[in-house]
Order: structure tokens, then sequence, then C-alpha cells
């Protein structure tokens, strides 16, 4: 959001929101803190930036508060219809049935990386977690150590907070030096920038479309690694439904979400020459211009005012 503010060269403010749980956005009007809350009230802007679920929630009312004055753009995936919105700006793995409304972006308007790049000759390898339908337990965590041991480069190792201990704790064991391990510490300096900045390379789990973007941004060789995949069966009835009626009333409701599919992006992202399946033929890759997603963003925003 703020990368895209910025990009507009128009004066904006950041309003901060707080929610109670539970985190359901059907409920967002109910659960929203204004307590805890920046002030909402007018005079109101001509544009409302809003990025994923609750916060889009709120965003709607606003606009019902303006008598529809405001316009709205919404990132990544709202709650509800898509209809509801003047603009949404996504990425390929929410699989949005195409309209005069939505741009789908490569990736997320990631900020850039402002450390100097070099090549230290290791290779980054970012580690998410869970996020269906991808999944990183135990038993992946140790498939993913004998993948990568065998390195020709040594190995920066790097975990988020979304990784489980028992993860990180068998990251640690398998891999030695020359490799090394950082794990993510609340409070604690994040070197993640740091070693982006410094490989040679980048590997990123698949179940991490925002470091993804991070590696590409930075203008690194990034492969995706493929971690297993699974649905729970109410996900694969729910994929089901999906797939046979994109537009039903649950799903513009936002009471059912669809499942992320983020391998349809690293496919996309693949047919466009910008990054590889880890332990697929190397092949060279195209770097990533950022600058072709922000003004595709600040042209459709431009278009809307």
């Amino acid at each position: 959001m703020l990368e895209l503010a910025k990009a507009l060269e128009l004066p904006y403010i950041v309003k901060k929101l707080a929610f109670r749980k539970p985190y359901y956005a059907p409920l967002a009007n109910v659960t929203f803190d204004a307590s805890h809350s920046d002030p909402l009230s007018g005079p109101w802007p001509k544009l409302v930036i809003c990025a994923e679920a609750l916060t889009s929630v709120v965003a709607r009312h606003l606009k019902r508060q303006s008598g529809g004055q405001l316009k709205i753009i919404s990132m990544a995936r709202p709650s509800g219809s898509t209809r509801d919105f003047d603009l949404v700006l996504t990425t390929a793995q929410y699989r949005f049935p195409a309209a005069s409304n939505i741009v789908e972006l490569h990736m997320p308007l990631a900020a850039e990386n402002m450390l100097v790049p070099q090549d230290l000759g290791r290779i980054a390898v970012l580690i998410g977690a869970t996020s269906p339908p991808d999944h990183l337990d135990d038993a992946a965590a140790q498939h993913m150590v004998a993948d990568l041991v065998q390195s020709p480069k040594p190995l920066d190792v790097i975990t988020s907070p979304r990784t489980s201990s028992s993860v990180s704790a068998i990251l640690s064991e398998g891999f030695k030096a020359p490799h090394r391990v950082y794990k993510w510490q609340q409070g604690a300096d994040n070197p993640y920038a740091r070693l982006i900045a410094e490989a040679s390379s980048v590997i990123v789990t698949s179940d991490s479309v925002s470091m993804l973007a991070d590696a590409l941004v930075a203008g690194k060789l990034v492969q995706v690694y493929p971690l297993p995949r699974r649905l729970s069966a109410l996900q694969q009835l729910v994929e089901w439904f999906y797939k046979a009626a994109p537009e039903a009333w649950v799903f513009r409701s936002g009471i059912i979400e669809a499942t992320t599919d983020r391998r349809v992006l690293v496919e996309r992202l693949i047919a466009e020459g910008y990054v590889s399946w880890f332990g697929t033929p190397e092949k060279s890759t195209k770097p990533f211009d950022r600058r072709v997603d922000i003004t595709t963003a600040v042209q459709a925003v431009k278009r809307l005012l």
C-alpha cells in the first residue's frame, strides 16, 4: 500500500486499524476496535487504499458513509465480491475471474531493498511455513535438508516469524558449516534484507509470495522450492465448488474464501522467464523490473481518478 501511495505522488495519510478476535472478515464491522484505531471521519479523501480482508470491510463502510464519494482500491484479496471495489490490484494466486475493475500484477508491490547488492558466493534460502495447500511440517523440513545440504555453494538459511520451532530445530541440526542458519527472533536484529542483498542467488519456499517478491525485487536469480501440497477433505470440497461456481454467493459474500493457489503465480513467472522451480534443469532467467508493476498500478489508478 505504501509503495503505491508513494508512486502516485499524491498527498496521503496512513490510518492504523485494530481488530478484536476472531479475525474473520464477515464480522469485521463488529470486531473493529475503534478505541485502538486511528480516527476515521470526514472530510473524506478521494481515494482509500486497503489490503486483504479485514480492512476491505472497513473501506466499504467508509464509502457508504461518504455517500459514495470516495473510491476504494483493494490490494491482494478483499473480502466478499470484487464488484464492491472500484479497483482491485491483485496477483495470480487468487484466481479472480477477469473483470474491468481487476488488474493482475506480476507480484505484490514489494519495497526495494535499499542495501547495496553484492555477490558473496552464498545462496540465501528463505523459509516460510505451512500455508495451505503448501505444507512445511517436520517431514518436509527433513526432505528439504536432504535436497539442499549438498549444495555446491554455502547456504544462508533464514527462517521467518511463521516458521515452527520444530522445523527451525531440524534446519539447525541439518545444516552445518559452511552453511549457516539464522532463526528469526522477536526483537532481534533481522539479517533478512542483508542476506538477500549479499546472495548470489535465492531459494524461496513455495508458501510465501512476499518473500518471492523480495528476492525478485533485489535482482537475484530465484528458484522456488516446491513444498508438498495437500488439502483437507473440507478444503477439497471448497476447491471443487469454487472451480464449478466461482461466483457463488458464499464466495461473493466472503463467508468462504477459495484456497490460494500460489503455483498459478509461480508458473506465470516461469513462463515469463523470471524464476524456475528448484530441481529443474538450470536455465538463465531475466531480471525482474519492479517498475513495470508499479507503472501498471499507477496507470490503473489514474484511469480510475
